[in-house]
């Protein structure tokens, strides 16, 4: 059995924004795509991850997490995190019919 994980991502400059007071605005976006690419890196070494998708609309990171191989999906809600994961997962259902869902965050594959 493998997985495709969904994972959300805010534009760069919006996301960690609760380390406002540790890292100011010109170290967050790029500490968030570092938190990003590691992520992406881990889940896809991962023998039962067959495929990760992130929804964002910031280009950088959908450049560089494709880099890595994920799959960029739009984030056509833009209507916060529980909505992010729920349009991935619609995405990565069409994508494979087959797929069941087994979160709001993971879809077998």
């Amino acid at each position: 059995m493998q997985w495709t994980l969904v994972i959300p991502l805010k534009p760069l400059t919006r996301a960690k924004s609760r380390l406002s007071d540790t890292a100011g605005d010109g170290v967050r976006p790029g500490l968030a795509l570092a938190f990003a690419e590691d992520t992406v890196a881990a889940a896809l070494a991962c023998p039962a991850v067959a495929s990760v998708a992130v929804v964002t609309d910031d280009g950088v990171a959908g450049r560089e997490l494709a880099a890595l191989g994920a799959r960029i999906v739009a984030d056509e809600p833009r209507a916060g995190l529980n909505a992010a994961l729920t349009h991935g997962a619609a995405v990565v259902r069409s994508a494979c019919p087959a797929a069941e869902s087994a979160s709001g965050t993971a879809s077998q594959r």
